[in-house]
Order: structure tokens, then C-alpha cells, then sequence
């Protein structure tokens, strides 16, 4: 036979078909399809959780309406307290470009209004200085809503300047180039007043900043020019001095044309080349004469051309008398001698041309020698003028230089004189400020619409901020999701009653509480294949959570199925069932004598539902438990009943429940709901486990559904320790311990009269 403490031997995993699943490094048994989601006890699905956010909100909601309430009030009082200010706005327009006057002599570079100069526009508005403009022309150092009467006039000035620019708001319309200039004030007639102050002398200043800047140019320009017109002067007497000293004559001085000398040889340069030209035709006509052959002017001489002519007819008569005449007949020696005559006089014609040709030969040669003689002369001169004029360009290139700043200073000065009349400027008033009839702030709607918002919204971030930092196990998803184990029931909360909770709730059908521990007897009746567990321990983790109730619950839910039930009171510490004096040694007494175990059974009022009362309570209840009785006590038990349930101490930091859950086939763990911190539950399922004992899972008691997910509890850590101490001290007042016994088990009383769970 194998010992129950021996950590191989498993009768409930053998037996019963319950299969090993590792709980934090230890073996926990659950029925194979427990129902309750996946491994880690969450629901399996990610993404927002909608119910739940509202379930939270829900739980939080007077919380949630109280801070939205005060906000709002708040808000109210703090506006309706508020000075009333107002607020006047004067629009100005900047033009893309400045109006020119002067169509192409203007002084000032042409400005372009981008988005730089804007910006630039929107400093200058909220300048100090133009503050201070519009103080001391409104005069508002005088007045005591602007400064202070015990200062002195600057420091007067400074405090209004600095009230102004406090107060003027500037701001682009849109897109465009279009401004609007506001000023806040308490007082309407001085914020369109102050208003319309602004532009005006913003404007102003714009055109005192031209006129300084053309007057400062005109200075300037002034001085340059009187500096550049002595230096002209000089320069000009040192050209003509010079240009006298070496004899230099310059003819067309404006345009640069050089001197007489160089005029003279660039024409007798074209001229030789003239000559040149022409020497060289009337040689090659000489010579075409001197040959013999007929030249250009032969064939074009009409003399010559006469002759040929006339000696062309008489050779024709010749020819043709000759036919019917000899030549010595006397009219062909006639017409001979005339042809002869014709020769003779066609030879000189040809020598007079030959002559006219030599002598135009002999002309241009002559023409070509002297003018090749007169342009070496003047060669020379110049090689010799061109060593002078070396000095003389330098001392002319310094005049042109100081002529042509001369001539532009000149200029810049008649433009800039004629442009310091014109007053122009870029920017205009498009609507001047008016009076404000009404103040805009407060806003009385929009700070209630703000306060609401805000508030409303810091309470729901309070919300998500207590649910995230209370760890406490709320609802069964709590105990799938953050202990991993199923939930076996649920148990609402109801409000107090004076009668007996328990039986008055099981004994009504329709109850929620009778409801609840019905679904919980089917979830016990689920746990195995066999039904539920033969025997089953109810612990807690600290007292008051309804363990005991829980445990006498579930004995009259079973009973009424028609079981027969034997509620073991093992809280030896603390007894919570009462029964007739004498009916019974309780389990102490069978832990520490022999006796029969259906002798020691008390009955009570419900059909099928028996008790083995605590007896008396001993000195060291975890050395009776450690009794290798207790085992065949339970053996015993659960040979003569069909369920057996045992009412163990509260973990706490006692061995009690760790040795009752390793003798059991079955835990409940009882946790009130909102009330246990998550980490104080894993510790007291752990301890559990480590004990081998089998967890079947949590019963939530006291649960509100209208504040779902919320805890009620403190988030203080709960220390063994100090409760532990408080229990086995009976540290509980008369009437608080006189209210926990359960007296289901007297003669002629069925009142349950216990720790009240609040349900």
C-alpha cells in the first residue's frame, strides 16, 4: 500500500483520469478539459478588450463623476472670479512690393514681402521701442492703470512699454499678407485706443526709417563727392601740365583719338599703300607698252580706234581695186600713200600712249618714294612720342577714373535728393479698431467644455491607473489570468440580513447565492470522471472570506442532491461549528484516543449533512495533524459518506491546510473577491502545491458584478505573519467570535450564524 506523503504515489491521477499540467515548477493536477481557456488561464485573443474597458470605467464611475464634478466646479468658480478682458483688432495690410515713384532711379532696393520679411514685420510690432512710442504718445506714464505715480518718469515709461507689449497679440490672416494687430485690455475704449495706436505709429516709424536711412545716404553722398570732385581737379592740372612740359597734342580728347602725329601717319600710311598700289599698276602697263603689245590703253583710245577704222576701209578698197587695177595705177598708188599716211599716224598715236604711260610710271614711283620717306620720319617721332606718353596715360587713365565717380556720385546725389520727398510705405491700415462690446475672456462655456474634458479624462486615466496598480483577484478572469487556476463558482455579494444568510439563501430556488453554489457542486461534480472529489479541503488565504460559510454551502448543495456529506472541522485553531455539549470528542479527541468515528458524527437539521466537530482545541494543532490517524480518519470517512469536506485554518503562515491538502483528493482555495492581493494568493497556492496537494481551483466570494474587475481593499501587502498572529491569539472581539460559529449542528436550531460574507 502506498504512503499518501510519498511523492510518487498519485492515487488521483491514477484513479480518477486527472492529468499534470506545471504550475510555476510544480505539478498541478486539473481535469483534462477543464473549460477555462488556455494554459496561462488567459482568454487566448489579443487586441483591445472593449467589455473590459468598460467594466472598468463602470467600476470606477463615481470616482470617475466626483473628479469630473469637482473639475467642473472648479473651473467655474475660477472663472467666474476673472478679470473680464477684452479685446480691439486693427488689420494692416503689406504689399508684395513698395509703390516706385521713380521709375528707374530708385534709392532704396526694391523689397519684396516673403515670408522673411513678414516674420521680420511681426518682431517689429512687438517691439519694445515701438512700445514705448505709443506710451509716450498716448501719454500712458501719467496714467495710474499703466504705471505706478511713485516712479519716476523712466521707470514710468519702462512699466507702460512693458504693459503693452504684455498685451498685444500679433497674428497672420491665413495665408495672405494681411495682419491683424490685437490688444487685450480690461478696459474696452483702451484696447481699440492702443490698437489703432500701434499700426498708426508702426507705419510711421516704417517711414522715419526711410527717411533716416535716404538722409544718412545724402550725408554720405555729400561728403564723397566733394572729396572725389578735388581729386578730379588735381588729376586734370597734372594731365595738362605734363602734356604741355613734352609737347603733347592731343586732338579729340573725348573720344581718345590719339595725337597729330599718329593721325598723320595712320593717313600717310593708307596713302603709301595707295601709292603702292598705284606704282605698281603703271608699272605693269609699262611694261605691257614696253613689250610691243597692244595694252588697255591702246585698245580704249578712241584716236587709235579712229585710225584703225579709217586704214581698215582704204585697205578694203585697196583690196578690192586691186582686183580690177595694178598697183602702179595711179589710184592705188593714191590709196597706198593714204594707207601709209593712216601707219604713220597710228605709230605716233602709239608712242604719245607709251610716253603717257612712262610718265605716269616715272609719277608714282616718285609719289611712293616720298611718302615711304615721310612715314619712317613719322615713325620715328612717334617711337619717340610713345616713351612720353607713358606718364601722360597714367596721369589720363587717373582722370577718366576720377571723372566717371565724379559723374556717378553726381548722379546718386540728384536721386537721392529728389527721392528723400517721397514718403512711401508697404504697409497700410485696411480696418481700424473698434470698440469691443463684449469681453472674450472668460469664456465661461469653453472653460466648462475644458474643465470637462480635462476632468473627465484625468478620472478615467485615474481609472486605468488604480486598475493596473490594484493586483488584487477581482473576477474569475483575475483568476484564470493571473493565477492560473479555474474558477469553481462564483458567489455575489447580497446586502446584510438579520436571519441566518445561509440557509435562507440555499433554501430560496431563485436566490443568486443558491444559484452560485449550485453551478458550483456541477463544476465539483466535473473535476474527475467519477464525479466530485470523495474528499475536498476548503482553505483561504487569510480569515474573513467566507471560507467557512463556503464549506457549509456547499455540504447543504451536495446534501440536497441527495448525498450524504461530513463536514470534517479541522480548524483546530479557531472552531467555527458549535455542537450539543457532549455529542461528540471532535477530531482532536479521535486524534488523540480511540474511538469510533460514527459515534462522534453529529447531525444536523439538512437531510443528509453530518459534522465532525474541531473538540477541544489542543496546544499544538499541527503535531495532532501530522497523526497517521488522520489519514485513516479521512479513509474511514470516505467509506461511510459520499463526499467529505474538510474546513481547514487559512494558510496564513500555519502547516494546518498543507498538511490537510496533501490527505485530500481535493482544494478549494476561497478568495474574497477584491480583497486578496495577487501575489499573497500565489503564495498561498504554492504553498499547496508544494505540499503535493491537489488545487481544483478558486471560489470567488462576495462579488459585486456592478463593480466588475475593481478592488475595495487596500493595495498594502497582507503579511502572514501579523493576521497569522491575530488568528491563533483569538485576537476578535466576544461578538465578532460569537458571530463566526456556525450553530447549524445544535438541537433545534438550523441558524447559520457565521462570518457573514456579505453576499
Amino acid at each position: 500500500m502506498h504512503d499518501r506523503f510519498d511523492p510518487e504515489y498519485d492515487p488521483y491521477r491514477q484513479e480518477r483520469g486527472l492529468t499534470a499540467r506545471r504550475q510555476g515548477g510544480l505539478d498541478v493536477y486539473r481535469p483534462p478539459h477543464d473549460g477555462f481557456g488556455d494554459e496561462d488561464g488567459g482568454s487566448g485573443e489579443d487586441g483591445f478588450d472593449f467589455w473590459g474597458t468598460v467594466r472598468i470605467l463602470l467600476g470606477r464611475k463615481w470616482m470617475i463623476l466626483a473628479i469630473t464634478l469637482i473639475g467642473v466646479i472648479a473651473s467655474a468658480l475660477m472663472t467666474l472670479q476673472v478679470v473680464p478682458l477684452y479685446r480691439a483688432t486693427a488689420t494692416i495690410e503689406v504689399q508684395r512690393q513698395e509703390t516706385q515713384i521713380l521709375d528707374q532711379n530708385a534709392v532704396d532696393p526694391v523689397v519684396i514681402a516673403d515670408a522673411e520679411y513678414m516674420q521680420t514685420q511681426y518682431a517689429l510690432l512687438q517691439s519694445r521701442s515701438l512700445a514705448e512710442r505709443v506710451s509716450e504718445v498716448l501719454n500712458l506714464p501719467a496714467d495710474e492703470r499703466y504705471a505706478s505715480p511713485d516712479l519716476n518718469r523712466q521707470e514710468r515709461l519702462n512699466q507702460a512699454a512693458g504693459t503693452i507689449t504684455n498685451n498685444i497679440r500679433v497674428t497672420p490672416e491665413g495665408r495672405s499678407r494681411v495682419i491683424n494687430v490685437q490688444f487685450v485690455s480690461p478696459y474696452p475704449r483702451e484696447a481699440a485706443r492702443i490698437a489703432n495706436a500701434l499700426v498708426e505709429n508702426f507705419i510711421e516709424t516704417n517711414l522715419e526709417r526711410k527717411y533716416n536711412t535716404t538722409a544718412y545716404a545724402r550725408r554720405f553722398l555729400e561728403e564723397r563727392l566733394a572729396t572725389t570732385k578735388l581729386a578730379l581737379e588735381s588729376s586734370e592740372r597734372q594731365l595738362t601740365q605734363y602734356a604741355n612740359d613734352k609737347g603733347i597734342l592731343e586732338l579729340n580728347t573725348e573720344n581718345g583719338s590719339g595725337s597729330l602725329d599718329a593721325n598723320s601717319l595712320v593717313a600717310l600710311s593708307s596713302e603709301l599703300t595707295a601709292a603702292e598700289s598705284a606704282r605698281i599698276a603703271a608699272e605693269q602697263r609699262f611694261r605691257e607698252a614696253s613689250s610691243g603689245t597692244a595694252t588697255r590703253d591702246m585698245l580704249e583710245s578712241s584716236n587709235l580706234q579712229n585710225l584703225r577704222d579709217r586704214r581698215s576701209e582704204l585697205a578694203a578698197d585697196y583690196r578690192q581695186m586691186l582686183g580690177t587695177f595694178k598697183p602702179e595705177y595711179p589710184d592705188m598708188l593714191r590709196l597706198q600713200s593714204q594707207i601709209d599716211a593712216i601707219d604713220a599716224e597710228i605709230e605716233a598715236a602709239r608712242g604719245d600712249i607709251l610716253a603717257s604711260i612712262r610718265s605716269d610710271y616715272n609719277t608714282a614711283v616718285a609719289n611712293e618714294a616720298s611718302l615711304r620717306e615721310r612715314v619712317e620720319t613719322l615713325k620715328t617721332d612717334l617711337q619717340a612720342l610713345r616713351d612720353r606718353r607713358i606718364e601722360y596715360t597714367i596721369l589720363r587713365r587717373e582722370v577718366d577714373t576720377n571723372r566717371s565717380q565724379y559723374e556717378a556720385l553726381l548722379q546718386r546725389m540728384k536721386e537721392v535728393t529728389v527721392a528723400s520727398g517721397i514718403g512711401s510705405s508697404q504697409v497700410s491700415v485696411v480696418d481700424r479698431a473698434l470698440v469691443p462690446k463684449f469681453p472674450f475672456e472668460p469664456n465661461l462655456r469653453r472653460a466648462l467644455i475644458q474643465a470637462l474634458i480635462l476632468s473627465l479624462a484625468a478620472g478615467i486615466g485615474l481609472a486605468f491607473a488604480l486598475h493596473y496598480i490594484d493586483d488584487t483577484i477581482k473576477t474569475p478572469e483575475d483568476v484564470k489570468s493571473k493565477l492560473g487556476l479555474a474558477s469553481i463558482g462564483v458567489v455575489p455579494k447580497i446586502k446584510r440580513a438579520s436571519e441566518d444568510l445561509i440557509t435562507s439563501e440555499l433554501n430560496n430556488p431563485r436566490s443568486p447565492v443558491s444559484e452560485a453554489f449550485l453551478s458550483a457542486r456541477t463544476a465539483l461534480d466535473f473535476t474527475t470522471e467519477t464525479g466530485a472529489p470523495r474528499s475536498l479541503l476548503v482553505t483561504s488565504t487569510r480569515p474573513g472570506e467566507g471560507k467557512t460559510s463556503s464549506t457549509v454551502a456547499l455540504g447543504i448543495s451536495f446534501a440536497k442532491g441527495g448525498r450524504r456529506v461530513l463536514i470534517i472541522d479541522a480548524d483546530m485553531r479557531k472552531p467555527s461549528f458549535v455542537a450539543d455539549a457532549g455529542a461528540s470528542i471532535g477530531l482532536s479527541g479521535m486524534l488523540t484516543r480511540e474511538a469510533n468515528l460514527l459515534d462522534q458524527i453529529v447531525r444536523s437539521g439538512v437531510e443528509g449533512l453530518h459534522l465532525l466537530p474541531a473538540g477541544i482545541v489542543p496546544p499544538n494543532p499541527a503535531e495532532l495533524l501530522t497523526s497517521p490517524k488522520l489519514k485513516q480518519i479521512l479513509h474511514e470517512a470516505e467509506t461511510h459518506f459520499d463526499l467529505v469536506i474538510v474546513d481547514s485554518p487559512p494558510v496564513l503562515s500555519f502547516t494546518d491546510a498543507p498538511l490537510l491538502g496533501s490527505m485530500c483528493a481535493g482544494t478549494i482555495v476561497i478568495i474574497q473577491a477584491g480583497l486578496i492581493r495577487t501575489p499573497a494568493v500565489r503564495r498561498t497556492v504554492g504553498r499547496m502545491l508544494d505540499s503535493r496537494a491537489n488545487v481544483l481551483g478558486v471560489m470567488l466570494t462576495k462579488f459585486d458584478a456592478r463593480k466588475a474587475g475593481q478592488g475595495y481593499g487596500g493595495y498594502y501587502y497582507y503579511a502572514y505573519g501579523k493576521d497569522a498572529y491575530a488568528y491563533s491569539e483569538r485576537a476578535l472581539s466576544d461578538s465578532s467570535s460569537t458571530r463566526r460559529k456556525v450553530r447549524l449542528f445544535l438541537d433545534g436550531e438550523t441558524d447559520v450564524e457565521e462570518e457573514r460574507i456579505d453576499i
